[in-house]
């Protein structure tokens, strides 16, 4: 079954023509949120057209930042883009005269990674993506677990793991997106340098002897294999996949998160519970919002 995939992410969205987890055409663009809803769906719609070209799909599926009502096709939430009910399922189904069908960005690209990546064949997937905050889903028998409303579980990123520590820009304080996200990562390292620097800067200084750079690691492999270690004992999936952008340095956070699984899950001898590299890098949020229709049947 052909379907289009969707991926809205604040700076760029990108879009694929999808087969069986196989991404046949794939094109993307700037966002431009700043714009408004509107002018963001319009160049959704144009990006999807492109993308098409003159092809047949069956339906199109978007993930989306925010919290999403997916029985309802409605962005309940986005603080990225500050929408508020915004109606993108009808919206986007009457633009392009195909059913659509819209969740959660991460719940996304945890069920792309369970269906065609590192949780093919695996019944319990639980997903923890790190990039500008930390997201996350769980997947059942290739089905994704969510809540009456939709696509409201499994907001991995606002777990406490510091009672009464860092603000997070939810409003509460010890947040795991405040200590584990990329954006924590750049924040502390503007309190040892004056100059930005990226988290790929931040691991490239780290690995080349940098002790500012070190200990920003350290605190954030700290706080990363704490939540880990939460998500396992809550939900006891088989791997916990790591994905976005940060995991492009997965051969030095895998090996210490997998370390605190192990001391840290209960009964671990008798159900392990392994920290895996994502497969599917930035593709596995178009594969998994194009087989969203599938997931359902």
């Amino acid at each position: 079954m052909v379907s289009l995939g969707i991926d809205l992410g604040g700076t760029q969205m990108k879009c694929g023509l999808v087969e069986d987890g196989k991404v046949l055409r794939f094109d993307m663009c700037d966002t431009c949120s700043k714009e408004g809803y509107a002018a963001v769906t319009e160049r959704m719609a144009k990006l999807a057209e492109h993308v098409l070209e003159g092809d047949k799909a069956m339906y199109v599926g978007i993930a989306s930042p925010g919290i999403i009502d997916t029985r309802r096709g409605i962005v309940r939430y986005s603080n990225n883009f500050d929408w508020h009910d915004a109606a993108l399922g009808q919206d986007m189904s009457k633009r392009l005269g195909l059913p659509v069908r819209i969740a959660n960005d991460a719940q996304c690209a945890a069920l792309g990674e369970a269906l065609y990546g590192a949780g093919k064949g695996i019944a319990r997937m639980a997903m923890v993506t790190i990039g500008t905050g930390v997201g996350g889903g769980f997947v059942r028998d290739g089905r994704l677990d969510t809540d009456s409303y939709g696509s409201m579980a499994y907001i991995f990123g606002h777990a406490v793991v510091a009672h009464g520590g860092r603000a997070c820009n939810c409003g509460r304080k010890g947040c795991l997106e405040a200590y584990a996200s990329a954006t924590a990562m750049a924040a502390q390292g503007r309190l040892f340098w004056e100059e930005e620097k990226s988290v790929k800067e931040i691991f490239r200084a780290a690995g080349a002897g940098d002790e500012k750079a070190q200990r920003i690691i350290e605190e954030f492999l700290e706080y990363l294999t704490e939540g880990a270690v939460n998500i396992a004992n809550i939900l006891r999936p088989r791997i916990i996949v790591v994905g976005g952008g940060v995991s492009a340095s997965a051969d030095r956070i895998l090996p210490a998160v997998n370390r605190g699984l192990q001391e840290g899950v209960y009964g671990y001898a008798y159900a392990p519970v392994r920290a895996v590299r994502a497969c599917l890098g930035n593709q596995a949020g178009i594969v998994g919002a194009a087989s969203l229709m599938c997931e359902e049947q």
